[in-house]
């Protein structure tokens, strides 16, 4: 084409897109609240923009070529256009699109066709859509025959145990409702020992209900299919029902993206929406393409992300427990999970039903599959095999166990006659009960199910629910398409390549290689080993903080599919996910990568001997004990330290969030700064008298008052006015002595310091409660912090006002308070509230004492009980103000004793040293 002919037709593009411009800018002006869907109709592969910013001309050219191009192609397939497309149809993409549309981040399709939501699963669901009918069904039926609460039918191995906090999610979306609530089972503590030591640490919600003040469960048994099908409802037949197309059976057969647009001579790489083309024909454009289609990721292929990780070598054998029960004089299945950690991984036992459990068993490869042959030849009949072996795991000693195992996989590899059956009888001679184990005289009984050391027997293994998969650590480079195209000449991409070149990233990192407008949650983004049971709740966790995201994104009118629009997302969860990811993988390998003592091999250690000789065989011997030593103490010790324990639990996510009126705040809870922000309260509550323990008074004190505040000429709307003498000048030494003038700076000097010391302690408390998840105590030291932080904007005023320097060791009393603050709030809350008992009750009694110094100042210069006019009046000023600053610090003195500080542990000592450092922390800051 001729450079004439070239621009013409560039000149005719731009004319046509000036009235695309036109048009997209009426369209996007429509309503404010509909801005997804809004841009879902200004065409394929066009920026997000704002009705009042006009677009380049050579974008808008490219936007109508584009268009062009894919309307020709649209008459060979079914083209739709969708803002998001979620591919997988787990509860990670599913819980997605219920959380979209829970948070009325989307609206409803327009008549044009067009869907704010696509999700693309390959297999059916019609079983999920019937899961609820099925079940109300037979429980009506054995509601019939009997007074069970079951519904008769098997329960599905594929289970998770959901945290607090996701099942609280489910709570605020309205999904629960959907959930068979009979098939959920509470997990109320958890019992986890090592199998070489019996070191041991129990977990118990007790403890975090005291600490959370809400929770009453560390988590809850629920069946995969049962939160799939409650989401399905949710979005087939509830709010979602119109926002969200489904489209199961249908597989990916590719996905593409746009190409570049040629705009004259010019060549304008676009942003392109990617084309997912399906197996029945239809080809859907994303505005945002969402992978939550699992490890092997056809979404993360097409970004051009990869990973990085290593297999286990190693199996998880899962199953359905049936436990023997009462009848055959064990107790029933409770709510207690337990694992054990083995040298050859860890098994656990989750409750499912008073009678049922779910086990979740680490093996190495050959013994899982010998295991599921077992299974197979030995299943329903009168003695299973492996529910004994099962029962011998969480029992026998490791020795036992592993010789067990020697002889099922030779067992399974001896060659059988053709149309011969093993027999298998054997097996189940050779596994001891209690009481055979004591007439052998072999080591330490045997712990008994009935003592809640070990979980109820089991009886059997449910026939189909046998199955084992293999494990992997597996994380993704990225979780955005668009985090790869960096520029390779400068630092980031340059490191980028050199990793791509010795194989540490993927290829064309840093190169320009990833595709925009794609991310990753849930499995394609990371695997996890299974033995914390944390794989699908990260993949929750991610959904919660990508939905936030694109909520963030929406209201401030940006392109959801914009790299600077999901940065957010990648940056709240990669490093999280990094952290669990790599928490596990160290867990695991402290247990199944340590030699094993020579006393607890299944031969003595005569095969390791001869293998490794003489000085090898030491030499592990020597770690082998030091690592199961050092590891047994450490449980012991954390098993004494409820503090630690509740932090481990708030941070797999066991932890209630408080009720709040709505079920999508726009934002975190606020506190009342109405005092700081200058608008007066007419009143304020009474403070009850302070007690002790014994019930003796401390002190009575009152802080009701009829008017505004004192402190409010400092924060309030008349805090800048000049002519107020109270607030803008200082007494001279001719109405002051230089001693009194002294004690005034010293007093100023002390209280900036003290409030200093104060904000930071209540901030080290909020910091570390918000970190260990205790929401309730958190949220109480902020509110408390708001009071401290207007007394500490007041002295500074007065130190400006007054000329006073601040004390020069302010950073130490800085740190000093973080330190406190974290500290106590990690010990505990009630520790925390003994700390502030503590710091409140001596600098109470320090403005005590500046009260009493002011008054000898101000009756010297009264006047038959009036005040003189020569006083300054800054000086009545200040005593109003300590007064007030006073009386609200007592006033967290009693909350700290109505939150039972004065049954922390070591209160006396406590309290007693915490306040020796804060009458010192006064003598110094009076001097220097």
């Amino acid at each position: 084409m001729t450079r004439l002919a070239r621009t013409t037709v560039a000149a005719s593009s731009l004319s046509r897109a000036t009235a695309t411009r036109h048009s997209l800018q009426r369209t996007l002006a429509t309503s404010s609240s509909h801005h997804l869907q809004s841009n879902s109709r200004a065409g394929p592969s066009r920026p997000f923009l704002h009705p009042n910013v006009a677009a380049p001309p050579q974008i808008l050219a490219a936007i109508s070529s584009t268009s062009r191009k894919l309307a020709t192609a649209a008459t060979s397939t079914h083209n739709i256009e969708s803002d998001i497309v979620v591919v997988g149809g787990g509860v990670v993409g599913l819980g997605l699109a219920c959380d979209l549309v829970a948070s009325q981040a989307v609206s409803s399709t327009s008549q044009s066709g067009d869907q704010p939501i696509t999700l693309i699963e390959a297999s059916n669901l019609d079983r999920l859509r019937s899961w609820t009918a099925d079940r109300a069904h037979h429980l009506s039926q054995s509601h019939a025959s009997s007074s069970s609460s079951t519904d008769g039918l098997d329960w599905e191995n594929r289970v998770i145990s959901l945290t607090s906090e996701n099942l609280d999610w489910l709570k605020r979306m309205g999904v629960y409702p959907f959930l068979v609530e009979h098939r959920l089972r509470p997990i109320s503590s958890m019992r986890v020992w090592d199998g070489l030591s019996g070191a041991l640490l129990d977990f118990d919600s007790a403890h975090l209900s005291d600490a959370v003040g809400s929770s009453s469960q560390i988590s809850v048994m629920v069946e995969i299919s049962n939160l799939q099908q409650a989401m399905l409802q949710f979005l087939e037949q509830g709010p979602g029902k119109g926002i969200c197309t489904i489209k199961d059976g249908a597989k990916v057969d590719s996905i593409v993206g746009g190409s570049k647009v040629e705009v004259g001579s010019t060549s304008i790489e676009q942003d392109p929406w990617p084309i997912v083309q399906l197996s029945a024909g239809d080809a859907i454009q994303a505005r945002l393409l969402v992978g939550a289609d699992g490890p092997n990721s056809p979404v993360r292929k097409y970004a051009g992300i990869g990973d990085y990780g290593w297999p286990y070598d190693r199996r998880g054998l899962v199953g359905t427990l049936r436990c023997r029960g009462v009848e055959h004089g064990e107790p029933a299945v409770g709510h207690t999970a337990y694992q054990r950690f083995l040298p050859s991984g860890t098994i656990a036992f989750l409750p499912l039903s008073d009678s049922t459990g779910s086990m979740v068993w680490t093996l190495e490869p050959e013994v899982a599959s010998a295991l599921a042959v077992l299974h197979h030849e030995t299943a329903e009949s009168t003695d299973e095999p492996l529910a004994k072996l099962v029962d011998a795991a969480f029992r026998l000693p490791w020795s036992h166990i592993e010789r067990l195992f020697a002889r099922v996989v030779a067992f399974t590899k001896y060659p059988q006659p053709e149309g011969a059956q093993r027999d298998w009888r054997w097996l189940t001679a050779e596994i001891p009960t209690e009481a055979e184990w004591v007439e052998r005289g072999l080591d330490e009984p045997l712990p008994e199910s009935g003592s809640g050391e070990v979980p109820p027997k089991v009886h059997s293994l449910d026939v189909k629910s046998v199955a084992s998969f293999p494990l992997n650590l597996k994380h993704a480079d990225a979780y955005l398409g668009a985090s790869l195209n960096s520029s390779p000449v400068l630092p980031s991409g340059l490191l980028a390549g050199a990793m791509a070149a010795v194989g540490l990233a993927p290829e064309g990192a840093g190169q320009g290689a990833g595709r925009g407008r794609t991310v990753l949650v849930g499995d394609a983004a990371h695997t996890i080993h299974p033995l914390a049971g944390q794989g699908l709740n990260l993949g929750i966790a991610d959904v919660r903080s990508l939905s936030r995201t694109l909520r963030s994104a929406l209201g401030a009118g940006a392109d959801i599919g914009s790299y600077n629009a999901l940065k957010g997302y990648a940056r709240d969860r990669y490093w999280e996910n990094q952290k669990m990811l790599s928490a596990v993988d160290h867990l695991h390998w402290l247990y199944a990568g340590t030699p094993v003592p020579l006393s607890q091999q299944a031969d003595g250690g005569k095969q390791q001997r001869e293998r490794d000789g003489l000085f090898r065989t030491a030499a592990k011997e020597v770690v082998g004990r030091g690592t199961v030593w050092a590891r047994s103490t450490g449980l012991e010790v954390i098993n004494e330290l409820d503090f630690v324990k509740n932090a481990f639990m708030r941070q797999a996510g066991s932890t209630t969030s408080s009720v709040r009126s709505g079920p999508w705040p726009s934002s975190r809870r606020t506190f009342s700064t109405l005092r700081g922000q200058g608008l007066h309260l007419t009143s304020r509550p009474r403070a009850s008298p302070l007690t002790r323990g014994n019930g003796s008074l401390i002190r009575h004190h009152s802080s009701e008052y009829s008017g505004p505040l004192a402190s409010d000429v400092y924060t309030g709307v008349d805090a800048s006015d000049p002519s107020n003498a109270a607030t803008t000048s200082t007494p001279s030494l001719a109405s002051l002595t230089p001693s009194q003038r002294r004690a005034l700076r010293d007093m100023l000097r002390v209280d900036h310091s003290g409030e200093i010391a104060a904000n930071t302690i209540y901030q080290g408390q909020a910091d570390m409660f918000g970190a260990l998840g205790d929401v309730k105590n958190r949220d109480l030291s902020i509110e408390m912090w708001q009071t401290e932080k207007k007394h500490l904007e007041v002295m500074r005023a007065l130190l400006r006002q007054h000329n006073v320097r601040p004390s020069l060791l302010l950073p130490v009393w800085s740190t000093a308070g973080r330190v406190l603050g974290g500290v106590t709030a990690l010990l505990g809350p009630r520790s925390a509230m003994a700390c502030t008992e503590a710091v409140e009750s001596v600098i109470g009694e320090h403005y005590d004492d500046q009260l009493k110094e002011l008054k000898t100042i101000l009756e010297k210069e009264q006047v038959g009980g009036e005040v003189a006019e020569d006083v300054h009046p800054s000086l009545p000023l200040l005593s109003d103000i300590i007064k007030e600053f006073r009386d609200d610090e007592l006033e967290h003195l009693d909350t700290a004793v109505e939150n039972e500080s004065q049954q922390a542990a070591g209160h006396a000592l406590l309290s007693a040293v915490i306040a020796a450092g804060c009458r010192g922390a006064i003598w110094v800051a009076s001097r220097v």
